[in-house]
């Protein structure tokens, strides 16, 4: 990482600042990132990603897996759980 030093019109530090509040960014080094990024890599999504390798991404998390667990009720999830607890057990006798 490189660190550098920019100067900003006063008014617009202030809306930067109140930008990293608004949006949750922890710094404005971290706003002035994420504006470059958008500036130099337009096509990216906010992940990253170019658009069609995102949506590639998205089809695949929802495409079911052969042995994927389906839980219904949080009874079928308490005794997931309860039965991962008895197995942790007995592994470490």
């Amino acid at each position: 990482m490189t660190t550098i030093n920019i100067s900003l019109p006063l008014q617009m530090y202030k809306e930067a600042k109140k930008t990293l509040a608004d949006r949750g960014y922890a710094s404005v080094s971290e706003l002035v990132r994420e504006a470059l990024r958008g500036y130099l890599y337009p096509k990216l999504t906010v992940n990253g990603f170019t658009p069609e390798f995102e949506d590639r991404v998205l089809k695949a998390a929802k495409e079911p897996i052969d042995n994927d667990l389906v839980f219904k009720t949080e009874k079928d999830i308490d005794d997931y759980f309860l039965h991962l607890k008895r197995k942790v057990k007995k592994n470490k006798k």
